[in-house]
């Protein structure tokens, strides 16, 4: 055994390959000679841990050693076994929460564009009201599932980043959005803060998996087919036609 490894246990040995069906835990291949395979190398964990390990063939075993999977993969392939463990647990709660932080801050957008608009329609604000009401309220259910996978530091980065979309939502209802407000200055420093905060908390969830910065992307990559909006056919229209200035909606992505 290599660094002095010591033998897997028989019963987690024996978890993992239930947990895989006795099969290569990768979907399209599947086949029954088996090796169990640490996502965060032994040489950095030096345990035996179900959540960090993972039944493969050799052949798949031999293409993750080589680089050739990812580790980030990896874990995604943890997940979809089902049991996957905290740590998968954690990204699936992470992306959930930056996609609903993305929506709600479009939808903060949405608002603050219909009440500038040129011809303001109060049937089309009372409806992109409701919608940021309802991504608020999903976004703070993401906040609590993440929160309670993560550690001490994710917690308070996500209450900060919470807070700040709270108040952004207050003063967008109440119509004093900081984007026609502020000067310059204290919006561009706002937007600095919410970066660094976006920023501490992805180094924090990736050091939570186990990944290095640069495995884990900051931004995902977009959808080729992205889900229709959630304001249907007038909101289109909306988007088209625009302020008085003739600008097209902003949106606010978390990553500003």
């Amino acid at each position: 055994m290599p660094d002095n490894r010591p033998a897997v246990p028989r019963q987690l040995a024996r978890d993992l390959l239930v947990e895989a069906g006795h099969r290569c835990a990768i979907p399209t291949c599947r086949a029954s000679t088996l090796e169990l395979a640490h996502i965060t190398p032994w040489a950095k964990t030096r345990a035996h841990d179900f959540d960090n390990m993972i039944t493969l063939c050799p052949n798949c075993h031999t293409r993750f050693d080589r680089g050739e999977i990812d580790r980030l993969s990896m874990l995604q392939y943890k997940a979809h076994l089902g049991s996957g463990g905290a740590r998968a647990r954690t990204l699936g709660a992470y992306r959930v929460l930056r996609a609903a932080l993305d929506r709600w801050g479009e939808s903060i957008a949405i608002l603050a564009h219909a009440h500038v608009a040129s011809a303001p329609d109060l049937d089309f604000i009372q409806q992109a009201r409701s919608e940021c009401e309802r991504e608020a309220g999903l976004t703070h259910a993401a906040v609590a599932d993440l929160q309670s996978v993560g550690d001490d530091t994710i917690e308070l980065l996500t209450d900060f980043i919470y807070d700040w979309f709270v108040d952004r939502a207050i003063s967008t209802v109440d119509m004093k959005c900081p984007d026609y407000l502020q000067p310059r200055e204290e919006r561009d420093e706002a937007r600095r803060i919410i970066r660094e905060a976006f920023l501490e908390l992805h180094l924090a969830v990736a050091d939570a998996l186990g990944l290095g910065f640069d495995e884990l992307p900051f931004q995902e990559e977009p959808s080729p087919s992205p889900p229709p909006r959630p304001l249907g056919g007038d909101f289109r229209n909306y988007h088209a036609t625009d302020g008085k200035d003739g600008s097209r909606i902003r949106r606010l992505p978390p990553s500003l």
